[in-house]
């Protein structure tokens, strides 16, 4: 009996010495690269580019990006941080959205200031500094930012807003998205130029 059973052991031994020493097997892969990462890298890649287009929504003339062409400009790219200058009107400078990799995440946030304007610049219902964190939703070529308390000590009312950024690189377009207590408020969509 102990004979079979040292017999059994060294065979079992040798399956797995084998099996192990199989070379056709693939190496075992590194985790994958977290989603917001891959789409910060992503929008990397276009720093340096142009997209022009205008909004879809909303309809109503009054809004300061509807009925104009908006154009996008990828200005600033680092390991931390890209900078999307926005203009309405073909050269007037309306903000920009910066991304940047913080400890907390993937954060965006709206720049109206710029280098020379200042908070007494801005117009009345024009607030600068608002955004947020990037949710777990997202993927390497969309990302969902959920407003912050930042924005909602700035803008109380924007304390449900989720902020879309959507890269089409096949087919080279730019796609922002803004939704208000889960309703559309704003949306551009902008092609590579």
């Amino acid at each position: 009996m102990r004979t079979i059973t040292h017999a059994a052991i060294a065979a079992l031994l040798l399956i797995t010495i084998t099996a192990c020493a199989d070379s056709s097997e693939p190496a075992e892969q590194a985790p994958q690269t977290d989603a917001r990462t891959a789409f910060f890298g992503n929008l990397s890649e276009l720093c340096g580019e142009t997209f022009t287009g205008q909004s879809t929504f909303p309809d109503n003339q009054d809004h300061p990006l509807v009925g104009t062409e908006l154009r996008t400009y990828v200005s600033q790219c680092d390991d931390s941080m890209i900078r999307i200058e926005l203009y309405r009107d073909s050269d007037y400078w309306h903000g920009a959205w910066v991304l940047e990799r913080r400890e907390a995440g993937l954060h965006l946030f709206h720049d109206h200031l710029g280098e020379v304007r200042t908070m007494e610049d801005l117009g009345e219902g024009d607030f600068h500094g608002y955004g947020g964190y990037a949710s777990e939703a997202g993927t390497a070529t969309i990302q969902f930012f959920h407003a912050d308390g930042a924005t909602a000590d700035i803008i109380p009312e924007a304390v449900t807003n989720v902020w879309m950024m959507e890269l089409d690189l096949e087919g080279g377009r730019f796609i922002y998205y803004l939704e208000r207590h889960n309703e559309p408020r704003f949306r551009a969509e902008l092609v590579r130029s």
